[in-house]
Formats: C-alpha cells, structure tokens, sequence
C-alpha cells in the first residue's frame, strides 16, 4: 500500500501537467514496477505501464550505452494516435500521454520542473516486492500490483493563454526553441533567443522512438522490430533461476497415471521458460507480478488453488501437484491440457501486450527448442500443441 501523504504530494507536483492542453494524463512508477500515482481515464489498461516503463527505459539505456551516448534522461515515443513521454528518475518514471497537437515543448519544460521534485521526493523510496491477493486477482482485477484504484480527477479545459501554469520568461523562450526543433507537428516560427537559451533546449530535446525507419540504426529504437534486431536490443537481465536439463526424447506411457505426471512435467517446464523469458526483458519483480495478476483463478481453481508466485518469478507447481491429488485420475488429462492451454493462452496475450510477441520469442526460444527436442513427440501424441496458444505452437513445431 503506497503512502497516502505520497500520493497528495505526487498529484499536486503533476497538477501543472495535467492543465497543458491536449494532454491526456501522468504516471508515476516506481523501478520496481507499481504505480504510485496516475490520473489517466478509465478505458486505459493501467496495470500494463509498470513493466511497460520498465522495458522502454532499460532497452533505451542499453541502446544509448551500447553506443556510448551516456544515460539515457528521457525517451518520447510518437504513434499515429498520440505521443507519450517517458522520463527516468532515481527511483521511478514519470509518464506523459498526450494527444498528437499537444504543445510538446511546454510538456518537456513543465516535466522537468515536475522531474526534479518528484526525485527529491522519492528519493529515499523504499521498494518492495509486488504482492497480490488471490481474491484482488479474481474480484478485483483493475487494481494495479501495489495501490488501490484512483478516481479520475475531472481535468479542466483551459488554453494556453487562460491556464493557470505559470511559465517564467526564461522558460517561454525554452519552449520556443523546442517546438523549432519539432519540425513536423509544431507551427513553425522564427524565435529570437539567445545562444545560451538554444544550447540549453539542445540538451532538452530527448531520443525518440518513430514509427518508420529505413535504417538498422533506426529500428533499435522501435519498441517492436524484427526478431534479430530484438535479440542485441531488448537488456536480458540475468534471473535467480536457471532452466534445467531436460531428459531425451520422452515417451508416452499407456498408464494414466504416469501420462499425467508427464503432462505436469511438459507444462511445468513451458511455464519455466515463459517465465525467464519474461525476467530477461523487465526483470524478476515485474516478471512476477504481471504474471500473478493474469493467472485465472477463478477459471482453473482445481489446479490453481492456493497457488502463489515464488520470490524468483515462477509458479509454485509443489501445490498445484497437491491439487492434482483431489482430481479423479480419469479426470486428469482433460483438466490439464484444458486448464494449463487456458492459463498459457491469457498470460502468453498480456505478455505480448507488454514485451511485444516478438521480443518475448526472442528472449525464450532456447529454451523451447529443449523444450521440443525432450518433449515434442509426447506433445504431439498428447494433443497438447493442437491446443495450445499459436505463439507458444510456433516455438515447439
């Protein structure tokens, strides 16, 4: 639960944000993936932008690094539909949305304002690890990991000249010279600044990720490219867990028994390697909260009863074999592969909603090859790949 004098403090910093026309709302979140305040509408998918912030900012560090352009301070994605800002602080990033006219360089001077105190404030932040309730999970499901809903605040409708934002001569200048500098969406104009005043918006102006680029160079700044530029660009952060040795070419037993302990294994070891996959890209904490947050508990109680994530990222499959002593053996196999597809299917989707799909084939496909060379055929004689999701088939076909 986020501090509730943290939060007053965290809206009334972003308030000025949140009266520059056209744009659509903030996001504070903390390094470790949970939201300590937004005030964006209803409609928007909140619990995504925590390890959304958490992918876009290590892969555009470990872009900038890899090339030697220093730390990475600020990172602006445009689309068809709109802009977002991002903005790496000590301890959180702070999220900007806003529609495609918005007035980006008064954004970027009032979001460095907002930086600053917003850093100072957090500072001393202490992080802890997401954790869900099973019943938030099934009840309550548009709860972000770490704090309860917030209202929509109502955003009042303002120009520029009426706002109440209070822009000092200095920084009128500033926001002259940044919108020269955005050439394509931004009126054009010939401001007169001084020297001092153009060095200083040079410093201001912060990578963009474009939609198109004709260049290799280009397409590592896309949060989704191809599955070759993926693998040098999306940071692989090491996990706690490593994927084990799987034994050769299994074979599928006539007894039920043993073909649902098989089954346990084969899906024991996809959800393994969905999982480390997920630690390389946004790291071991985010990993295990997005995950806990999609499991469908209601849907799959029988095996997912009383089931938590481990500290590591990975699902506790000890109590899902104790489960799985309450279903009758003839039940067995059917619940399995239904249940097990069902679970694979939800989290592989907000993966890719999150990771994008071909970052995340990327970042698990070594260990779905073992994955096929162990248990390809019993998968097919167990009719487990006709049922799975299609990302997840392509890996093992």
């Amino acid at each position: 639960m986020i501090d509730h004098n943290l939060k007053i403090q965290l809206e009334k910093i972003t308030q000025e944000l949140n009266q520059i026309p056209d744009v659509e709302g903030n996001l504070i979140v903390a390094s470790n993936g949970g939201i300590l305040h937004h005030n964006l509408r209803a409609d928007v998918d909140i619990k995504l932008f925590g390890p959304m912030s958490q992918v876009i900012s290590s892969s555009s560090s470990r872009l900038l690094n890899s090339s030697n352009q220093g730390d990475m301070k600020r990172v602006l994605v445009e689309s068809s539909g709109g802009k977002a800002l991002f903005l790496s602080l000590d301890n959180v990033h702070l999220i900007i949305l806003m529609q495609s006219l918005a007035n980006l360089g008064l954004v970027m001077v009032i979001a460095k304002r907002a930086a600053d105190k917003i850093t100072e404030l957090t500072h001393d932040l202490e992080l802890i690890t997401p954790e869900i309730s099973v019943k938030e999970e099934v009840h309550e499901p548009e709860k972000t990991v770490e704090t309860e809903e917030i209202i929509e605040p109502v955003k009042p409708k303002m120009t520029v000249e009426d706002s109440e934002v209070k822009v000092a001569e200095k920084d009128v200048e500033e926001i002259e010279a940044s919108q020269k500098v955005e050439e394509t969406s931004l009126t054009e104009f010939e401001p007169d600044i001084s020297a001092d005043a153009k060095r200083e918006l040079e410093e201001e102006v912060p990578p963009i990720i474009e939609d198109q680029s004709s260049t290799v160079e280009k397409e590592l700044e896309q949060e989704e490219t191809e599955s070759k530029v993926l693998e040098s660009v999306i940071p692989t952060v090491k996990p706690p867990i490593s994927f084990p040795k799987l034994p050769n070419k299994v074979l599928v037993s006539d007894d039920p028994e043993e073909r649902s302990k098989l089954i346990l294994e084969i899906y024991e070891a996809i959800f393994l390697a969905m999982t480390l996959g997920a630690a390389k890209i946004m790291g071991t904490a985010p990993a295990r909260g997005l995950t806990k947050r999609f499991l469908p508990y209601e849907d799959c109680q029988r095996l997912l009863y009383s089931v938590d994530l481990k500290s590591n990222a990975t699902i506790d499959f000890s109590q899902i074999r104790k489960n799985v002593e309450k279903i009758s053996l003839a039940e067995r196999e059917k619940t399995f592969i239904s249940d097990f597809n069902r679970m694979i299917a939800i989290i592989t989707e907000n993966y890719g909603k999150v990771m994008g799909y071909e970052a995340f084939r990327a970042m698990v496909r070594p260990e779905f090859q073992a994955i096929l060379q162990s248990y390809g055929e019993a998968m097919d004689k167990l009719g487990i790949k006709t049922k799975i999701h299609p990302e997840i088939a392509s890996l093992v076909s």
